[in-house]
């Protein structure tokens, strides 16, 4: 999750009002993982763990998100601040205030080198701000909503545009693939035809890349070859680099894949098979509106690619 300027800017504001040596927001994870993860920080330390993620239940942070209570720990010198989760190292952490937000939102922490420095009132007025945030983040993700609907309606639009105004095979399949790439956010995006054509779309130095190739380099054991066999959707949070974790053939050029998402193509006129995969850019996860859009978009893609034949 990319962290809004806006939340940026007021955890910002209650680090220094609190007087905090770090203020921490953690935003619960919508992934099957569960927990929350660190979302925004204004810390002096330079030792945060960027991709913090704390499970429910999991230390003070997972305690005051599992529980709904709150923490006022005016003295907390002999702990060791790494259990705190987001600290690499220890940082003498003397004393913090750890709460709740509202709606299950996630949690709020303020801490300090200092002993004694957060009161019952500071902690009153960290529960307001708390409030504040979550109508922040409430406002910030309506906003974001109707930018999604919006891309995903030029999305289709600019998808039929492709349709009618492309008449060549391979240049119809480039367009798709290079339109994906840049609407949805991805790294890479693949077409496979049964086992006979493959085609795919990258990025490299902030470049779309384009290739084809023959059915020599399709590999069947391979995550669309799964697909292909399967005839079922293949979702990946991440993955490893293991002998079976490629997406067409062992040797393929793309590394560090994240959110990995395969569509079987069935034509229901001819029964032939096909395939699109999609990586997104790191970091960036797919929400359900884009899946359900993608789908849509990719059967009718395969339905003009056959007609194009």
């Amino acid at each position: 999750m990319k962290p809004m300027p806006r939340i940026n800017e007021f955890i910002e504001l209650i680090s220094n009002i609190m007087e905090s040596y770090t203020t921490s927001l953690f935003l619960a994870d919508d992934s099957d993982g569960g927990g929350v993860v660190l979302y925004s920080f204004y810390s002096l330390s330079k030792n945060i763990k960027y991709d913090c993620r704390v499970q429910s239940g999991e230390g003070i942070i997972g305690w005051v998100f599992r529980e709904q209570k709150s923490v006022l720990a005016s003295y907390f010198d002999k702990r060791d601040a790494t259990t705190l989760k987001f600290y690499e190292k220890d940082e003498d952490i003397k004393s913090l205030v750890a709460i709740p937000l509202p709606e299950n939102y996630g949690v709020l922490c303020v801490d300090s080198k200092k002993s004694y420095v957060f009161t019952e009132e500071k902690e009153k007025i960290l529960r307001q701000m708390a409030q504040v945030l979550v109508s922040m983040i409430n406002a910030e993700n309506e906003i974001n909503e109707k930018k999604i609907l919006e891309n995903l309606l030029s999305l289709s639009v600019n998808t039929n545009e492709i349709i009618v105004n492309t008449k060549e095979k391979n240049e119809f399949v480039q367009e798709f693939l290079d339109l994906l790439l840049e609407r949805i956010h991805l790294e890479v995006a693949v077409f496979v035809y049964e086992d006979k054509i493959v085609s795919f779309s990258y990025k490299l130095n902030n470049k779309n890349i384009y290739k084809e190739l023959s059915s020599d380099y399709f590999d069947q054991y391979g995550l669309i070859g799964w697909v292909l066999k399967n005839k079922k959707e293949l979702f990946l949070e991440k993955l490893s680099r293991s002998e079976k974790s490629f997406i067409v053939y062992r040797d393929e050029p793309f590394e560090n894949v994240t959110n990995f998402l395969c569509l079987p193509l069935i034509s229901k006129k001819n029964k032939k098979t096909g395939a699109l995969a999609f990586v997104k850019k790191t970091n960036e996860k797919w929400i359900s509106k884009e899946k359900k859009t993608i789908s849509l978009l990719s059967n009718l893609f395969f339905k003009e690619y056959l007609n194009k034949e």
